[in-house]
């Protein structure tokens, strides 16, 4: 089914029908080709401030150069009882700077990120997404290390591959793919499993209720062990439902309603050392043992677009904040005159929709990979000021760079507000969803054990670990003893766990009840934070609390001495409504030794809304291939019948 381009998008006015060939649409991508590549916002006509200003010397572009784009909306056609829409995965040339040669990508539609695929609320969907790809991955995988430790500088800072060793295997991986529409509560047969691949010809059909309340989701490769490469080459876009109650709050629309989809990239260097436009996969790799720092490129992307800016009006923005980046977390701030604005950032929205009121952010909007987060700002107070949307660090100077925790260039993108008198009457609103509510402890099953996922350092693999741990009586056991943790909460009361699985293809799988509520407890042994993502479901956040890490034998990998309760944290404003990532660990710097960062244990309330088989795992992607368990949800009448627990 050929899909409905908004008449709003950077591709209006170009005669689609022209493009037909043979009954088939030559698709998004001829268009894209035929546009501008860099579409001016219309809003915002009078000269505004701001400007062009020089990155970092070894980055070698200009910030601020191209104005950000946004990406072409996709909507579905009416068929009866359902919508219907084709997406097409093609490999294109990219135009991401001005500066830069065009990259080669793998993408939906020849675009990156992917077409926003708009749909209203309650409407069934069924989405034909079709593997046109052509050609390998076209990515340069690398890795670099000292024997002595991290690097006060990591080569990651820096565009080129010198330096580094080429990782094997990546360069000669074909287009397969699985693709995942990421916060969409479907059964398992269309959540695209990550093993049923579709090669190049084939097509994955995949149905989905979309009956969720107005969200933003998201959808990317999930091809298993590659997605770390195939994300990296492009293949993520945006997907947004909405709903009556969104329409009737009156909330900012149109020019005013901004997608910024963040992420990060690096890039190769030719003999003169001048930038290619090749995609460079660089990660440090640590120490003697080799142990994998997460993937950081120095180039940050809005909306495909590396450090833009955007001409705003001088009056209240919808934005939808989308973290696709393969491990950065961005610790987001917005400056003017070089000074963060309290309160700039009202959040309304989080991963699964709205939330009850705004809630302004105090500090840093800390967004890790595959969370999302809705904000009013209101440019109304700069009239005719430049401001700038920074990722900075705790402990750092909003806007400074940071080369040992890969910050060289800080800056996200630039906002020029016109110089005019506010247009638009909009008000913050005191209620935003009246429909959404906190899980209270009524709420929460008082006939089922809590689930425990431990999360540890590296191990004998050199590779952090996901485990999976059942709660057993202490009587016997000899502490320290691999594979058992004991855990003492703020009331005292000793728990004793035991692995029961850590690697994918471990004994049994969690199962859940469909229509369930579960309380699972995340809880990090290791102070480098994991950004945990369910399938098949969502979840509220019920705490945060810090833990003194320091009883765990990382030797023998179990606990010499209880995991102990030191202290509640609170939750982030993006934190405080329908999830389906959390973070487990500081957002912040991290430092060792006893005194250091602690652990920290989050516990969710989770539901089950559908059934199949998913998976649950750390949504960094160079962690996915090792830190990913399966997870079945079963009718009810169901759950007894095997042997599943």
């Amino acid at each position: 089914m050929e899909p409905t381009y908004d008449d709003k998008s950077d591709l209006a006015g170009l005669n689609r029908r022209a493009l037909l060939r043979g009954g088939t649409a030559v698709g998004l991508g001829a268009l894209a080709a035929a546009a501008p590549l860099f579409t001016r916002p219309r809003t915002a006509a009078a000269a505004a401030p701001g400007g062009p200003e020089p990155s970092a010397a070894e980055l070698k572009l200009t910030k601020f150069r191209d104005p950000l784009r946004i990406p072409p909306v996709l909507r579905p056609r009416d068929h009866g009882g359902h919508d219907e829409l084709t997406v097409r995965m093609r490999t294109a040339d990219v135009t991401l700077h001005s500066e830069l040669p065009p990259v080669t990508m793998w993408t939906y539609e020849g675009v990156c990120p992917g077409p926003t695929i708009e749909t209203v609320s309650g409407r069934p969907l069924r989405v034909v997404w079709e593997n046109r790809l052509t050609g390998n991955l076209p990515v340069s995988a690398v890795d670099f290390g000292l024997a002595k430790g991290p690097s006060p500088d990591p080569l990651s800072n820096y565009p080129g591959t010198e330096g580094c060793e080429e990782v094997p295997g990546v360069a000669g991986l074909p287009p397969w793919a699985a693709v995942h529409l990421h916060g969409m509560l479907t059964g398992g047969g269309n959540d695209g499993w990550m093993e049923n691949l579709v090669a190049p010809g084939e097509a994955q059909l995949s149905a989905y209720p979309n009956d969720q309340a107005a969200t933003t989701l998201w959808y990317h490769d999930h091809t298993h062990h590659v997605s770390r490469f195939s994300v990296y080459a492009g293949l993520a876009g945006l997907f947004v439902s909405r709903n009556a109650e969104e329409r009737a709050l009156g909330l900012p629309k149109g020019d005013h309603e901004v997608p910024l989809i963040l992420s990060d990239r690096n890039f190769g260097l030719d003999a003169s050392g001048a930038l290619t436009g090749r995609l460079v996969h660089k990660v440090e790799m640590v120490g003697a043992q080799r142990l994998m720092r997460p993937h950081a490129g120095p180039y940050t992307l809005v909306n495909g677009v590396i450090w833009p800016y955007l001409e705003v009006d001088p009056r209240w923005y919808r934005f939808r904040i989308v973290n696709t980046a393969n491990s950065r977390i961005y610790r987001l701030m917005l400056l003017a005159d070089g000074r963060p604005v309290p309160g700039a950032l009202q959040v309304i929205g989080t991963d699964q929709g709205l939330i009850d009121r705004p809630i302004p952010v105090d500090g840093a909007l800390n967004l890790s990979p595959g969370e999302r987060a809705e904000v009013l700002v209101d440019f109304g107070a700069f009239r005719g000021q430049a401001l700038k949307l920074v990722n900075t660090m705790q402990g750092i100077t909003p806007g400074a760079s940071d080369r040992r925790n890969d910050l060289l260039e800080p800056d996200v993108m630039q906002f020029r507000v016109a110089d005019r008198r506010p247009a638009g009457r909009f008000t913050l609103p005191p209620v935003v969803s009246p429909t959404f509510r906190r899980v209270t402890r009524a709420d929460l099953p008082h006939d089922r054990a809590d689930r425990w996922v431990v999360l540890v350092g590296p191990g004998a693999a050199n590779l952090p670990e996901l485990w999976e741990m059942e709660e057993i009586d202490a009587t016997g056991i000899t502490f320290p003893s691999a594979g058992v943790v004991q855990v003492q909460d703020a009331e005292g009361t000793v728990r004793t766990l035991r692995r029961t699985a850590m690697a994918y293809d471990d004994g049994k799988a969690f199962t859940a009840a469909h229509d369930s509520v579960e309380v699972w407890k995340y809880l990090n042994l290791a102070a480098a934070p994991h950004p945990m993502h369910i399938h098949l479901a969502h979840f509220q956040v019920l705490s945060r609390e810090n833990y003194d890490i320091g009883g765990f034998d990382r030797v023998t990998r179990g606990s010499a001495r209880p995991i102990a309760f030191k202290a509640a944290a609170a939750l982030e404003p993006h934190e405080r409504g329908e999830k389906d990532v959390v973070r487990v660990g500081t957002a912040g710097q991290i430092t060792a030794g006893p005194n250091g960062t602690p652990g920290e244990l989050v516990t969710v309330a989770v539901r089950f809304p559908v059934v199949g088989r998913g998976v649950h795992h750390c949504h960094m992607l160079e962690h996915e291939q090792h830190m990913m368990r399966p997870l079945v949800v079963t009718p009810a009448a169901h759950l007894h019948m095997g042997g599943h627990h």
